[in-house]
């Protein structure tokens, strides 16, 4: 916050001085005795802080200053006097919008973008308008699959877990403790201790590569086993919590959930551009969904729905008066060894009264890494842009969705914004609709609708198994959650 008031003043400063200091109020001929000697100014007749500028600058950084600058131009006579120089107009203009102007310039061109939209914030009805308190969006639940599919899950970013910390997260309707040990790796733990049950996430001490439980100081190793207990002679061979498969990659750490308890079968794919640094982050946006996992990605297949939900334009002004999205998509699941993965390849363009406007054309490769990621690729005039987003159960209807932005050094920051900003305004528009929805285990297709029952086959067969239905029933009974 303080560079960006030093960064607002210093501009404002040196715009006005550049605007307006050659021409010095004291100069003025027509009205200039009555310019200096009835205006607010009077007191600034003597050396050089009679320069325009300076009464300003001296109204943009003081509330007195300002408030001499309203009893100015409420005088007739002298407002006539300003009329004289366009200048002094244009200055005051410029002074007026200055400190929101240069608050978002500074915003805008000089910082990441960093959003957080609420759960009561994407409750919103299909025409964008707030629920009032007693109509809330009612999900039917309907017969949804599983709703915590086998795969790798973001629990969060890298560097909120910084050496020697450690914090609590729910996802997948159970919580957890991450921990960063002495030597720089996470792991993950249940969050509760078995002793007597504290959450080592909040407050537990990191010693060495262990986490001691902020209760009685149980030490726990990154498998789980108690290795420690301060006041006893021996820990009983039992004694152990549950440890979690983690890793990180592409500036997240992510954890294996299989309801089979297997290994990991897969692993994430690593961005080498974003690990070696040579993509830049440029933001991130998080928001909260009311809807099965299964659904978010469902968007890809679902091709139709773009040609009639996303056409509208960012700027809907625009809209109103002809301009309006074209799509063309391409949706098709990997094979062998990447089973896991689906491949889309969207073509965006822009028309005007359904002809299209050369040069507007964007080419998006899309890559679903298992159910909960997807990597969006641009290719940009001034370089190659990546947009991760992540979809991580926090129970069996609530998702927690996050969007980050990454891009060449060649990008400016307010380009690689704008694509991500862009691309949460077409987001946005798909969340009442989740909210609002149900999950139809049978949904009425035509052939146009796009490779929907292709993307089921394809997601049932690699991310649920046996058990998948037997853990979320468990996890609800052990939060009583209502969802399941």
């Amino acid at each position: 916050m303080a560079w960006k008031v030093a960064f607002c003043v210093v501009l404002l400063a040196v715009v006005a001085h550049l605007l307006v200091d050659p021409f010095d109020i004291s100069s003025l001929t027509k009205h200039k005795e009555d310019f200096l000697h009835r205006s607010p100014f009077a007191d600034l007749r003597t050396g050089n802080s009679s320069s325009l500028s300076q009464v300003l600058f001296d109204a943009s950084t003081s509330v007195a200053g300002f408030k001499r600058l309203v009893a100015f131009l409420e005088s007739t006579t002298n407002a006539r006097a300003l009329m004289d120089t366009w200048v002094a107009w244009v200055a005051l203009a410029f002074l007026a919008s200055a400190p929101w102007t240069l608050s978002w310039a500074y915003d805008y061109f000089c910082c990441p973008l960093e959003m957080t939209v609420s759960l009561e914030d994407v409750e919103r009805r299909a025409d964008g308008k707030k629920y009032p308190p007693w109509q809330r969006p009612r999900r039917l639940r309907g017969a949804v699959p599983p709703p915590y599919p086998n795969a790798w899950y973001k629990v969060c970013n890298s560097h909120d877990i910084p050496k020697g910390e450690s914090r609590d997260f729910e996802l997948l309707g159970h919580f957890f403790a991450v921990y960063r040990g002495e030597d720089g790796k996470v792991r993950i733990l249940d969050a509760y201790c078995p002793h007597m049950g504290a959450n080592l996430g909040v407050t537990g001490r990191v010693v060495g590569n262990e986490i001691a439980c902020p209760f009685h100081g149980w030490q726990f190793d990154g498998e789980g086993k108690c290795t420690h207990i301060p006041y006893a002679e021996k820990v009983p061979g039992f004694m152990k919590t549950t440890a979690w498969p983690a890793t990180e990659m592409n500036g997240s750490v992510m954890l294996w959930h299989d309801a089979e308890g297997r290994p990991p079968l897969w692993m994430p794919s690593d961005i080498k551009e974003i690990n070696s640094g040579r993509y830049k982050w440029h933001g991130a946006a998080l928001h909260q969904v009311r809807a099965h996992i299964q659904e978010i990605p469902e968007n890809g297949p679902d091709t139709a729905h773009l040609n009639y939900l996303h056409v509208p334009l960012v700027f809907r002004l625009l809209s109103k008066i002809g301009f309006h999205h074209a799509w063309e998509a391409t949706w098709e699941p990997g094979k062998g060894v990447d089973e896991h993965l689906a491949f889309m390849r969207v073509i965006q363009s822009v028309e005007f009264r359904g002809r299209y406007i050369p040069g507007t054309r964007i080419d998006v490769d899309i890559v679903q890494v298992g159910p909960s990621m997807v990597h969006l690729h641009f290719a940009t005039p001034f370089g190659k842009v990546m947009l991760i987003e992540t979809v991580t159960p926090v129970q069996p209807l609530l998702q927690r969705i996050t969007h980050q932005v990454f891009a060449e050094w060649t990008v400016p920051r307010f380009f690689a914004k704008f694509i991500m900003g862009s691309t949460i305004v077409q987001f946005e528009r798909d969340v009442p609709i989740w909210n609002n929805k149900t999950y139809l285990n049978n949904p009425g297709l035509v052939k146009e609708d796009g490779p929907i029952a292709k993307y089921r086959r394809w997601f049932t067969k690699n991310f649920y198994s046996e058990n998948s239905e037997k853990v979320a029933r468990d996890r609800a009974a052990a939060t009583g959650s209502i969802d399941w």
